[in-house]
This record gives C-alpha cells, sequence and structure tokens, in this order.
C-alpha cells in the first residue's frame, strides 16, 4: 500500500518536523519503514530504518532534519522485505536524484534487469527504486526533469503514484498512475501526497488528480499535466471541509466500509504480482508435491474452502482444507516428505498457523507455502516461499479485501496449474486469468455499487433478529461460511453457515414462522439450491437469495428487499462477487445496531495465542 508526502516550500527550513507530522497521518498506509529525504542548500539528506514513524524518528532524528523541501515514505512491503536498504525514499544513480512510491511495479523483475545491464546502480530489492531510475534514465536523455518524468511512465507497468525531486532543482515532481495521489496548496508552500489526512496540516485547498496526470510542485504553486502528451492542463484547488480523522477512512465513516470498496483495486494488484516472474516457483512447488493441506484459521480458512472447490473444479487436484488448530490431530502424522502444507495467514503472526508450520519443518515433513499479507513476517521469512496477498494495511478487524484477495489467489493458482497438467487447455486458462485481472474489478465495483443500498435496506429488516443461518452450495459454500462469520463477528447474532444440503440433517428443526435463512447460490446450482429453500419455504421460514438474478428464484422471495442481486458473471467470479453483499449486510446491520464495526469486542486483528 505505502504512503508518501512531498512539500516544496518557499522559506521554510523545519521539513523534516513538518513531512514527521504529515507521515503519522499515512501510518495506517504502512508502518514496515520509514524514510525522509531532505534538500538543504542544494544536498540531499536522506535518512531511513525499518519502524514505525516515531520509532525512526527517534533513531535518526528525522523532525530534525532540516531544508525547504523534500520526501517522506511510510512503507508496507510487497517488493523486497522491510530492511534499512529497501526502505524509501531511494536514491538514483548517484544523490542528485531523490524520490519515492506507492502502490507495485509489475515488470519489477524484468525492468530491473534491464536497468543493471545498462549500467543503472540499483541497491535494493524495493520496486520504488525502479520509479527514480526510471526517471533518471530519461533526464540522461532530456536534461529536463517534467519530461523525463512524464517518459519514465512508459516503461514503469503496474498501478502506482511516486514523487521525485533534484538536489538542484526547487521542484519536486509527482505522478498518478492508478494509485493514489493528491495535491494541497498552502502559504508559500505546496504538497503532494498518497491520501488527504497528511495533506491538512499544511492546507485545506486541495487539487484532486485523475489517473494519467502528473504534477509539478513548486512554492507557489501545483502545475498539472496529462501524461500521455505533456499538456498542460487548468486546475484549480478546491476547499474542502473534510476533517483529518474522515480523511483518514477516505471520506467513508468506517474502515470497514473502506476496505470493502477498496477490494476491486485489491483485484488489480494481487493479479500483477500473481502474473510476475515468481508465479512459477510457486506452482513448481505444488506440483512436486503429492499431498496438498490447506491450513487457515477464520476468514482465511473460509477462503480456504473455497479454494478447495477451485483446485478441483479448475486442475483436478484434491486440497484438503485444515483449520489450523485442529492440523496436527487430524492430519499431522500423515505428513511425509511428498506433502506441501499451504498456509494463511493475512498477519503470517497467526499462532495456530505457526504451530503448523513449526511442526513441518522440526520433523522434516515436507514443504510449506505461505499466503500472506505482512511482509517481514515469521510466516514470510521461515516458509519455503510465500505469496503476499498485496492488500496494504487492512485496520478493520473483520477481514474483507484479504479474503478477497485469497480467494483471487487460488483462482489464479488452480487456473494456471490446471493448464499445466491439461485439465484445461491453453485458452481455457488464458480466459480464466483474463477474468480474474480484467473483469473482476469491474464487476466488484459494479456489485458494490449495485448491492450497498439493497443490503442496506435488508439489514434494517433484520435488526430485531438474533439467530439466522447462512448457506452456500458448491462454489458458494466458503462463501456462507465467511459471511456468517461477518455477522457473528461485528454484530453480535448467531449466524451458522454451512452447506445448504446439510441443513435438513439436524438444523431445520430450528425453522419457524419468518426465520431468516440466507441462501448464496449461482446459475450452475440454483435448481439444487430451489430444493433447500423449499424446506425452508413450507415450513413458513424466510427466504433471502444472494445472486444473479434468475426468474426461477424470484417466487421463493416474501418481499423484493429480500434478493441482493450481483451481476451476471462467470461462475469462477461468482465466490468473489456473492461475498460483497454479505459484507455490506454485516456492516449496515452492525452499524443500525450502534455497533462499531471496525473494533467488535473480544477480538484482535492478529491472534497470537494458542
Amino acid at each position: 500500500m505505502c504512503g508518501i508526502t512531498g512539500i516544496v516550500s518557499l522559506n521554510r527550513e523545519n521539513i523534516g518536523e513538518v513531512l514527521v507530522k504529515c507521515g503519522r497521518k499515512l501510518t495506517y498506509r504502512g508502518y514496515d519503514s520509514v524514510g525522509l529525504a531532505a534538500v538543504h542548500e542544494g544536498k540531499v539528506d536522506l535518512r531511513k530504518d525499518v519502524g514505525t514513524v516515531d520509532a525512526v524518528d527517534k533513531l535518526l532524528g528525522l523532525s530534525k532534519m532540516k531544508g525547504d523541501r523534500g520526501i517522506v515514505q511510510l512503507r508496507w512491503a510487497t517488493y523486497g522485505p522491510p530492511t534499512k536498504l529497501n526502505a524509501q525514499p531511494h536514491f538514483a544513480c548517484d544523490d542528485s536524484i531523490y524520490g519515492a512510491h506507492n502502490g507495485n511495479i509489475h515488470n519489477y523483475v524484468e525492468y530491473r534487469r534491464e536497468l543493471v545491464e545498462t549500467g543503472h546502480i540499483v541497491r535494493s530489492e524495493n520496486d520504488g527504486e525502479l520509479c527514480v531510475h526510471a526517471v533518471d534514465k530519461y533526464y540522461e536523455q532530456t536534461g529536463d526533469m517534467l519530461e523525463a518524468v512524464r517518459l519514465s511512465t512508459r516503461d514503469l507497468k503496474g498501478a502506482f503514484s511516486f514523487a521525485v525531486g533534484r538536489a538542484d532543482s526547487r521542484e519536486i515532481y509527482a505522478v498518478k498512475m492508478g494509485s493514489s495521489l493528491v495535491a494541497g496548496v498552502g502559504n508559500e508552500e505546496t504538497i503532494a501526497s498518497s491520501d488527504l489526512p497528511s495533506i491538512l496540516p499544511v492546507t485545506n485547498n486541495i487539487i484532486y488528480l485523475a489517473d494519467g496526470e502528473m504534477l509539478a510542485l513548486s512554492p507557489e504553486k501545483v502545475e498539472v499535466y496529462r501524461i500521455e502528451d505533456g499538456k498542460r492542463l487548468t486546475r484549480k484547488p478546491e476547499p474542502t471541509t473534510i476533517d483529518v480523522h474522515a480523511a483518514e477512512k477516505g471520506g467513508f465513516p468506517h474502515f470497514m466500509l473502506k476496505e470493502i470498496n477498496e477490494q476491486p483495486k485489491v483485484a488489480q494488484d494481487v493479479m500483477g504480482v500473481l502474473q510476475g516472474a515468481k508465479s512459477d516457483e510457486w506452482l513448481n512447488i505444488i506440483e512436486e508435491s503429492k499431498n496438498l493441506y490447506l491450513v487457515a484459521c477464520g476468514s482465511s480458512y473460509n477462503a480456504g474452502v473455497v479454494g478447495a472447490y477451485y483446485f478441483n473444479r479448475l486442475a483436478g487436484i484434491p486440497l484438503v482444507p485444515s483449520i489450523g488448530g485442529q492440523f496436527e490431530s487430524m492430519y499431522g502424522r500423515a505428513l511425509d516428505e511428498d506433502s506441501l502444507s499451504i498456509l494463511v495467514s493475512q498477519s503470517g503472526e497467526t499462532k495456530d498457523i505457526l504451530n503448523v508450520l513449526n511442526l513441518v519443518k522440526s520433523q522434516g515433513r515436507g514443504k510449506t507455502l505461505g499466503i500472506v499479507n505482512v511482509i517481514g513476517s515469521t510466516l514470510m521469512f521461515n516458509a519455503d516461499a510465500y505469496i503476499p496477498m498485496a492488500c496494504g494495511y487492512e485496520v478493520s478487524v473483520p477481514a474483507t479485501k484479504t479474503y478477497f484477495s485469497q480467494t483471487v489467489i487460488f483462482a489464479y493458482l488452480a487456473a494456471m496449474l490446471g493448464e499445466r497438467n491439461g485439465t484445461l487447455d491453453r485458452q481455457e486458462a488464458k480466459s480464466i486469468v483474463r477474468m480474474l485481472s480484467q473483469d473482476l474489478p469491474t464487476q466488484a465495483q459494479a456489485t458494490i455499487d449495485h448491492t450497498g443500498i439493497l443490503a442496506k435496506n435488508l439489514a434494517k429488516t433484520l435488526i430485531g433478529v438474533k439467530d439466522l443461518y447462512c448457506l452456500g452450495y458448491g462454489m458458494t459454500d466458503g462463501v456462507a461460511r465467511e459471511g456468517a462469520l461477518k455477522i457473528k463477528e461485528i454484530c453480535y447474532n448467531h449466524c451458522e453457515g454451512m452447506y445448504s444440503s446439510e441443513f435438513k440433517h439436524g438444523p431445520l428443526s430450528i425453522v419457524t414462522r419468518d426465520y431468516p435463512v440466507i441462501f448464496v447460490t449461482t446459475p450452475e446450482d440454483s435448481w439444487m439450491v430451489i430444493n433447500h429453500i423449499n424446506e425452508v419455504k413450507c415450513r413458513f421460514g424466510r427466504a433471502i437469495i444472494v445472486g444473479e438474478r434468475e426468474s426461477s428464484l424470484e417466487p421463493y422471495v416474501s418481499n423484493e428487499v429480500d434478493y441482493l442481486e450481483v451481476p451476471k458473471g462467470n461462475i469462477v467470479l461468482n465466490p468473489m462477487i456473492d461475498v460483497i453483499p454479505l459484507q455490506l449486510l454485516s456492516y449496515f446491520l452492525s452499524v443500525d445496531l450502534g455497533i462499531d464495526p471496525d473494533l467488535p469486542r473480544n477480538l484482535s486483528k492478529t491472534l497470537t495465542v494458542d
């Protein structure tokens, strides 16, 4: 995720103090490492290290750095572990050009190799350094920083923003290419940042940028240009009344709602990582193993259930999902040198998952593949290989975008494995990858836009309900479990998630008049789910449907509010799309009940205890 802020002032000398103050407002975007580049009397002072803003400030004296311009960066690691060397900002080949980025450079491996082969001194494993070298490359050719920054974007593939400057220039330049960037005009100083919170300590006169635009900061003004042709654009500052706390949440009332809305971007980012050069390593380690176990807890386990369906459907490969705490007693003795334990943890510090990691490592019972969001975590460093979720910082305790990313990862791996073992032909596999990278972000956004009001209206009818079920079938099995978990987590209502055909084997006895049962279904499976809906309806229960609009399902809802309709799409995308209305339903119900969905009682984001 990461966060950057650049400031250019006329007479200010305490640039470190103000950049640290602004940087604190971006802590939610990253805290793996922090760095600050300050320009004073034509020289760049660059200090950086691993840790939070306050920790690195205490260690290196960031807030005491002198200068009239500079850049601060807070890193959430995706390319390269959190080390001092990988911390940003970076220098180019010498210390005349400095800069930092926010986002992901998807062609990192290839472009880094190209830069090194053409004589660039690339010091880190961090993709942000490539942005600075790209500008350096074109400055050597043109001698014009504005043009060098513009041309640099042709080499860089991905979703990113960056800020860059020269020691001998009063300007700082920044680009917006798929990642967030906003600017502000203050009193004899200008500022650009990844997010509005970092702007507001300096000014409330804001300039909003569109993708494909760049800017030049000088003490007096912000000039905006179109990257495609370099044309200067007219963009006047607009005053904002948003306060700092609201801005940290992007204008959303809660981080959970903000993070639900970030899921289309997550699809783009994680697919960019998955299609990089390391994917062969992950696929090889899976193919070389005879027995596959997927070990996870909570939302990650629910995503793993979806993953098992993907592996079977797309690759014809059995993948056994297991809850972390159960794994040793259920499967521990079955592990051998040909086993692979796929360990899933947002934090990479989940104790139940690390127990399994230690079991496998200490007894030499096969290999481990971590799927982790926090780069630099114990799981990342100790697994035989790891896949980053590329979600950025997830603030809200209930998982949303990390679950979403995990399902994308499982679908991608299954499609690629299916192509390699012949279960899918090349065109089928390419079609699935195209859907994940191109269709999914669009469909996810359409689902958020369409089902938000539907979920809000449905939530109002469930305020007095203290007990309900959420049922899935086939590919929506894990989705229903996840929807039920969300309602339990942040609404404090009992909601049981289970396989819909199992409902008749006991739980059906709980149904009375108007008892609500949510059915998550797909057009492929609705013919079977109708049988299960009938078992509820004939006992006067209330059926609530989540899925595509189907005429065969319409007679089973008593009220239009009970149909959470999602856009039509391929069944491979259904488990990712169908979870969104359930996330929104739990969110709105939580708010209606007067509960803070970001901080539900008794729960923690990272569970490091047994």
